[in-house]
């Protein structure tokens, strides 16, 4: 792990308030994993600290990593606007991702949001070793057009809104299978979710493997920021995770 200078070869503006950018970053594409995240730095006085983006994509050949991001701040609009050739200092990769061994060889991917990008990086090894992957993905409103990334991983795709503007209508948890038929579960989104899908993982004695989304300030465990509360005590999101076995998890917190 170490700061980059990347150049931004690609900016694009998906749906509302969503941005899709590459990044040839040579170095953290080759040690990338899963999972795992980056620190992106502004360069701005009024922004100091660095925006976190989990990995969305990683081409190992070509150096490059995909980053999704939602724009809600001052910060991320200032990233949205960054043009094509410009370089950008990067921290990472960061953190410690999903562990693909011993997962069996049929599992779910449940991701919420803007939490599921980073589920598509860990789709695409997976399928590379073979395993059976279901797909779910819960959305307040119309899904974004990066979800139909996840055709390329799997043929049994199941989309949920909660406003019932795209696919069906609920939660995203309303429409899991009734009797366990998955090795092991990978989620990924907010907590209300994560905690509602390590529930049903949990009645079904199934693994469950879940990547938590906190604020972060440094990625590097320094500030001591970003805290989860484990069985073990307080872990960092950041340093210790943000992938955690959801049954270490004290989701009452």
């Amino acid at each position: 792990m170490r700061h980059y200078e990347a150049a931004v070869i690609e900016t694009l503006a998906q749906d509302e308030g969503i941005c899709i950018m590459s990044l040839l970053a040579p170095g953290i594409a080759k040690a990338a994993e899963p999972g795992q995240f980056v620190m992106v730095y502004l360069d701005s006085e009024a922004h100091l600290l660095p925006r976190p983006i989990s990995l969305y994509n990683v081409d190992k050949s070509s150096g490059l990593i995909t980053l999704i991001y939602a724009v809600v701040g001052s910060g991320t609009k200032i990233m949205s606007e960054w043009l094509v050739g410009r370089t950008v200092k990067v921290l990472g990769p960061l953190g410690n991702g999903f562990d693909l061994e011993n997962c069996g060889k049929k599992v779910a991917l449940i991701g919420g949001g803007i939490g599921t990008p980073p589920l598509f990086l860990l789709g695409k090894e997976l399928r590379k070793k073979g395993m059976e992957i279901d797909v779910y993905m819960g959305f307040r409103q119309a899904p974004p057009s990066f979800s139909q990334c996840f055709d390329t991983l799997s043929n049994n795709i199941t989309v949920v809104t909660e406003d019932g503007s795209g696919g069906n209508k609920g939660y995203v948890t309303d429409f899991l299978p009734k009797k366990p038929i998955y090795d092991t579960i990978y989620t990924c989104g907010p907590i209300p979710m994560l905690k509602a899908v390590a529930a049903y993982a949990h009645s079904h004695s199934i693994p469950c493997q879940v990547s938590v989304e906190e604020r972060m300030a440094c990625g590097l465990g320094a500030c001591k920021g970003c805290v989860v509360k484990t069985k073990s005590g307080y872990e960092l999101c950041c340093a210790d995770g943000p992938v955690f076995d959801s049954k270490e998890v004290i989701w009452n917190a």
